[in-house]
Formats: structure tokens, C-alpha cells, sequence
């Protein structure tokens, strides 16, 4: 009861902040608006939890569950060692030779748990966080859920307001539907994993970095940047590196003459330098991709998963990521489908498949982009097809892939909406016969 009541005060002072946060007041949705959205990912965000609690049963195998349980192992620490479990919760003064750390560390199963891959990070960050949330969640998993949606939806709502501005007029108003509105990126982002910490980070890290571009609170927009970097780096390596080239590259296009030749040209040499200098680490990152798709082989193999695409262990070599591409690729765009194996690859095959029909349709309506849509469609090609390299080499089981592709699949639909004539998409959907009264009123909802 207590749990419940706490539940109810924490959502409403919620979906109150969406009235008083200037993130959200100084965006063009309204209240209410903003309220159903967050309520459609808070469903999603429950639903995650009630899959992994009743469908996949096993806990010891449930990520949420290690995360949540190893954050209450170290919360309930708290009243034997205090000073260590402040010093493991904060990272302050962290040092793991300490006995009295290590006694708190004793009973948890993931807090030091890391793979030696170039592409994995740790599992503090998303540990710590729900030790924290320990102390007003009264030990209930629905209000770390409830916290780390409200986490999403705010950088979602960051990324929303930073790419608005890219399209002319209020025809960025369309992007509601890739960002706030996509299956796999509500169900995967919403709640106690650690995307939910990526999107909210990467979501934050494009508004400050478009403010310090726009020479806005320079000072302030410094150290957010730095610290979205930080903790994006600590959840994900790869995301930080893909954004940063990525932010590099539209920025060439952004420059103009001789200042953007001279971006290409620095570009060149530093990587024509990086690849002499540090071919041996190059071939490490390599090796540890083909180490990292063996492993999920591995694991494949042994739960006996029937959405793996590949059940042939790799030979590690410099160049065997390059040969495994072109397949990670077409897994990434093509797969799962609606005739895959498992129920929710079928129901993420279906999305998929709707994914692909957007695809077609941008031939319907396409325009080539120019000026800041131009710049927004090189950064979010970059960005997606990074991703989708990399997790489609390492990432041979479908069931898997559906999860780690979001971030690619968020910056793809953005980069489709860049090539369609988005007025006169708009102007016949609007007066189309069955849709018209839908997006009217979908109008007056979401918008002010």
C-alpha cells in the first residue's frame, strides 16, 4: 500500500514538471500532450517489467532484476558499513582493495562484472543509480521503472527540441512519431536498463551540443556536454564515439569554403596518422568485435535460442569484422520479420516490416535536403550506420539485436525524415479521408 501511494505522488509530481520544467514548458507541446506520451511510455515501461517477472522467469538471467538487485544488495549495506556503501553508491574514495568495500561488494553479482570487449561497459553506473532510487522507491521495482521512464522521457523530450529546430516552420513536429512513438524504442528505453540511461544521456548531449554550437550559456552548456559524455561513455563506449564522429562530420557540412576544406583535410591526416600509429589497437578493436559476436554464439547456443542467425564461432582476425558486415547489415535492416521465430521477434518483425514500408515511402515523397537538414541527415547517417555496423557484426541473435539497434533505429527514421517533402506529406495525410479527423485532433492534443 505504502508502495502504491508513493507510486501515485511521484507520477503526479511528474506529470505536474511538464507545466514548470523549462525543458518541457518551453517546448510546443502541451500539457496535456505530454502527459498521454508519458503515459504510453510508462505503459511500455510497466509492461517491461511484467515480462520479465511472468514470461522470462528466470531473475538470475533478467537484467532489470540485476540491476535492481544488486542496487538494494548495496542499499541495505547502508545501516553495516556506511561509509563504504557511500563510497560504492558515490564512487567517491572508491577503491576495491578495501575490505569493508568489499564486504558491502560480497553479495552482489554484476557490480565488477565487465567484459574485456572495446564495445562493452561496465554495469555501476545503472547499479549505483538504483541504490539511490532505493531510498525513496520503499523497495518497489515499478517506482525504479517510474524513475527511469521519467529519465527517458527527458531526453527524448531534449533530442525532440534540438532537432525541431533542422525543419522549417512546424513540419518538425513530425519527428513525435520516430522519437516518442516507436514500438521497440518505448518497450527497450523505459525502463530499468541501461538504453533508458543512454537515451536520456544522448538525448541531453545533442541539446547542449547544439547550444554551444548556437553560443548559448557556453560556460553551463560546457559542463553538461562534458558530463552527458562522461556517462554516456560509462553506459555505452560506442554511442559517445559514433556521436562524436558523427557531430564531427555535420560539422564539415555546416562550415562553409575554405574552413570546411580545412575540416577534411585535418580529418584526413589524423586518420591517416591513427591508422599508422595505432594499427595494432585498430586490430585489437577488430578482435574484440569477432570476440564479442562469439560470445552471443556461445550464449545462443547454450539457451538454445532459436533467433540465431549464426551458430558458427569466428575466427579473430584484423580484417573478419569487414568480411561479417554485409550480413550484420541485412540482419539489421531486414530482420527480424513477421515470419520469425518467437513471439515478440514476430511482434518486433511486424514493426520492422512498417519500418521498411517507411523506407518505400520516402521515394513517394522525396526532397532533397538542404541547409540544416542537409547538416541533421550526414549526423544521423553517421550516427545510425556506426550502430548498425557494429551491432550487426557482434550481435548474431535476432532476440538480441531487436534491443541493442534503438539507437540506430531512432536516428534512421530522423534521417528518412529528412528526404521527404514534409508539406506535402502533411497536406495529404491531413486530407485524407479516413486520417483527417485523427490528425486534427492528434493536432489539438499534442500541440499549442
Amino acid at each position: 500500500m505504502i508502495a502504491l501511494i508513493l507510486f501515485i505522488f511521484y507520477l503526479t509530481l511528474m506529470l505536474w514538471s511538464f507545466g514548470s520544467m523549462p525543458l518541457f514548458r518551453n517546448s510546443d507541446l502541451t500539457v496535456r500532450g505530454m502527459s498521454l506520451l508519458f503515459l504510453l511510455k510508462l505503459t511500455f515501461s510497466i509492461s517491461l517489467v511484467l515480462v520479465y517477472t511472468y514470461y522470462y522467469t528466470d531473475r538470475g538471467l533478467a537484467d532489470i532484476y540485476k540491476y535492481f538487485d544488486d542496487g538494494n544488495t548495496i542499499y541495505e549495506s547502508v545501516s553495516t558499513h556506511p561509509r563504504a556503501a557511500f563510497k560504492v553508491i558515490t564512487g567517491i574514495g572508491f577503491d576495491h582493495a578495501d575490505p569493508e568495500i568489499r564486504s558491502v561488494l560480497a553479495n552482489t553479482h554484476h557490480f565488477d562484472k565487465k567484459d574485456d570487449s572495446f564495445f562493452d561497459s561496465n554495469h555501476r553506473l545503472i547499479i549505483r543509480t538504483n541504490a539511490v532510487l532505493r531510498y525513496f522507491s520503499y523497495g518497489s521495482i515499478y517506482i525504479h521503472s517510474l524513475f527511469f521512464c521519467f529519465l527517458s522521457f527527458m531526453g527524448l523530450m531534449a533530442l525532440y527540441r534540438a532537432l525541431r529546430l533542422f525543419f522549417e516552420r512546424n513540419t518538425g513536429r513530425i519527428l513525435i512519431i520516430p522519437i516518442f512513438l516507436i514500438p521497440s524504442i518505448l518497450f527497450w528505453s523505459s525502463g530499468l536498463l541501461k538504453e533508458t540511461l543512454i537515451i536520456f544521456f544522448l538525448g541531453m548531449l545533442f541539446f547542449t551540443s547544439m547550444k554551444l554550437l548556437a553560443m548559448k550559456n557556453i560556460v553551463a552548456n560546457i559542463l553538461l556536454t562534458a558530463l552527458c559524455i562522461h556517462f554516456l561513455f560509462l553506459s555505452k563506449p560506442f554511442i559517445v564515439f559514433s556521436f562524436l564522429i558523427s557531430l564531427y562530420v555535420m560539422g564539415i557540412f555546416y562550415f562553409k569554403s575554405y574552413v570546411r576544406i580545412s575540416a577534411i583535410i585535418l580529418a584526413a591526416i589524423f586518420a591517416t596518422w591513427f591508422l599508422y600509429a595505432h594499427n595494432d589497437y585498430l586490430c585489437q578493436i577488430m578482435t574484440s568485435m569477432i570476440h564479442k559476436r562469439n560470445e552471443f554464439v556461445a550464449l545462443g547456443l547454450k539457451m538454445k535460442a532459436g533467433s540465431l542467425a549464426d551458430d558458427h564461432l569466428t575466427t579473430s582476425g584484423c580484417f573478419t569484422p569487414l568480411k561479417l558486415a554485409p550480413a550484420g547489415l541485412y540482419n539489421m535492416f531486414m530482420q527480424p520479420f513477421i515470419w520469425s521465430h518467437g513471439s515478440f521477434e514476430k511482434l518486433f518483425g511486424f514493426e520492422n516490416l512498417i519500418v521498411l514500408l517507411l523506407t518505400a515511402l520516402t521515394l513517394f515523397y522525396f526532397q532533397k535536403p538542404k541547409g540544416h537538414r542537409l547538416q541533421l541527415a550526414v549526423f544521423s547517417f553517421t550516427f545510425f550506420i556506426l550502430n548498425y555496423t557494429l551491432i550487426g557484426i557482434t550481435v548474431p541473435i535476432i532476440g538480441a539485436l531487436v534491443r541493442y539497434k534503438i539507437f540506430g533505429l531512432l536516428f534512421y527514421l530522423i534521417f528518412l525524415t529528412c528526404f521527404i517533402d514534409l508539406n506535402k506529406f502533411i497536406f495529404v495525410v491531413s486530407n485524407a479521408k479516413y486520417l483527417r479527423s485523427v490528425v486534427q485532433n492528434s493536432k489539438k492534443i499534442l500541440f499549442r
